[in-house]
């Protein structure tokens, strides 16, 4: 399934073709040939040919073409591609998102987590600050929020309660 998704973006190069043939029309205005982009870009001749036929996937190679034939990278945003993702957040990620957002506010940023919390008193904390309905949200989702923050280096697992992870603040990158 995930390797039909990745096929079906790969095989969609609507803005790919475009750019290529953008690309391909700034390289005859400037008389190069294929040989010189692929000496100034040391991007092999086919890729190149490749990317001007917007077969080629990988972004590195339009953005290195572009430079050799000084294509305005803020051009890319007047071919008219919808900025809308393939596959839509569901209700569930949106709710996750938001539920998130309150997590990086209330419990992340205050001094709430300088000394390590476990998901049950991050939960009791956002039903007490009125952010949460103790029967809308599950201490499992907000666990699945801390290990995604976990992830994120924005908070760190410091230990355990028995079997219950201590989380804290991670770094502030």
């Amino acid at each position: 399934m995930a390797e039909n998704k990745r096929q079906s973006r790969l095989d969609n190069p609507e803005f790919r073709t475009i750019l290529g043939k953008k690309l391909r029309e700034k390289r005859l205005e400037l008389n190069y040939s294929v040989s010189d982009i692929s000496y100034m870009t040391t991007i092999p001749q086919n890729t190149v040919l490749s990317v001007e036929n917007g077969k080629t996937a990988n972004i590195d190679y339009y953005i290195e073409y572009a430079k050799a034939v000084n294509y305005p990278i803020g051009k890319l945003t007047e071919f008219g591609i919808s900025l809308i993702p393939r596959i839509p957040l569901s209700a569930e990620r949106k709710e996750a998102s938001k539920l998130t957002a309150k997590i990086r506010e209330y419990i992340i940023a205050g001094e709430f987590l300088s000394n390590g919390k476990t998901v049950a008193q991050i939960h009791d904390k956002l039903i007490k600050l009125k952010l949460i309905s103790p029967t809308q949200v599950s201490s499992t989702a907000i666990a699945g929020v801390m290990r995604n923050l976990a992830n994120d280096n924005l908070v760190k697992v410091d230990g355990k309660d028995g079997r219950k992870n201590l989380y804290v603040r991670g770094n502030k990158d």
